[in-house]
């Protein structure tokens, strides 16, 4: 058995290996099909709906509701409702 501490640096590890390659794979996606042209409406919808897939795969909705919980995650600001759903 190995210490706790031992085991937390190798679960981040594995979290920001697979975190870089899902950036690098959504990123990828967005430059193909240059969502980066389309109007600020689509992007108002293209956040909302973004935020709803992640939200939908249990693994990120379980860790997101737990950091939330601690009080991990940072508030969030948007005074242009560019990342709010319509």
């Amino acid at each position: 058995m190995q210490p706790p501490e031992e085991h937390f640096k190798e679960l981040e590890a594995i979290l920001q290996k697979h975190a870089e390659a899902l950036e690098a794979d959504i990123r990828a996606l967005q430059q193909a099909d240059e969502t980066a042209k389309w109007s600020s409406a689509w992007k108002q919808i293209y956040n909302w709906r973004f935020a709803n897939a992640f939200a939908r795969q249990k693994i990120f909705r379980n860790w997101g509701a737990d950091a939330a919980a601690w009080g991990l995650l940072p508030e969030r600001f948007y005074p242009n409702r560019g990342n709010q759903k319509g």
